[in-house]
């Protein structure tokens, strides 16, 4: 149940991706974009690639005869392994940062949602979309990368899946 070299390759190629889409994040940043809003969105480039190597590499050096169920925990192990390190990366930068790039994506985010105001109300109703636009004051730097997280992670688990066909035997 528990394959060592599985969590190898995932710590390895997980946390090398994690570094590359805080990479980006530090970029954006640095650019005066907002890291957390749409062009943060870029900083998810690297988890296919890095899925697909870590496959690659524990299908060449582990088994050869990888099947989907194996080849499903090295990819969903690399997602699980960037995500937390691009997160936790991510709530060291808003400390550091300060409270200044919370405010900034908080503002953006509710120009965005009185944007779609209409839409919004359509698809949540009122209360729902008055509710999410209060829990914006409460956001914290956790809740932020706890977000980022589950952003992530889930985006990786569906590169994993696609992964994991290609490379079954």
């Amino acid at each position: 149940m528990f394959n060592q070299a599985i969590i190898r390759v995932g710590i390895r190629y997980g946390v090398l991706c994690g570094v590359a889409c805080f990479a980006i994040v530090l970029l954006l940043y640095f650019m005066g974009l907002n890291p957390f809003g749409d062009y943060g969105r870029y900083s998810f480039i690297p988890i296919p690639f890095a899925i697909f190597l870590g496959i690659r590499y524990y299908k060449k050096f582990n088994d050869t005869e990888i099947g989907f169920l194996r080849g499903l925990r090295v990819g969903a192990s690399v997602a699980f392994y960037a995500a937390l390190c691009a997160s936790m990366l991510v709530f060291i930068l808003t400390y550091v940062a300060g409270p200044e790039l919370l405010q900034q994506h908080i503002l953006e985010m509710k120009a965005l949602l009185e944007e779609t105001r209409e839409d919004q109300i359509k698809i949540m109703g009122e209360r729902m979309f008055e509710e999410g636009y209060k829990a914006l004051d409460a956001m914290s730097p956790s809740m932020l990368a706890a977000d980022d997280f589950v952003r992530r992670f889930v985006g990786g688990l569906v590169f994993a899946l696609i992964a994991a066909v290609f490379y079954r035997k």
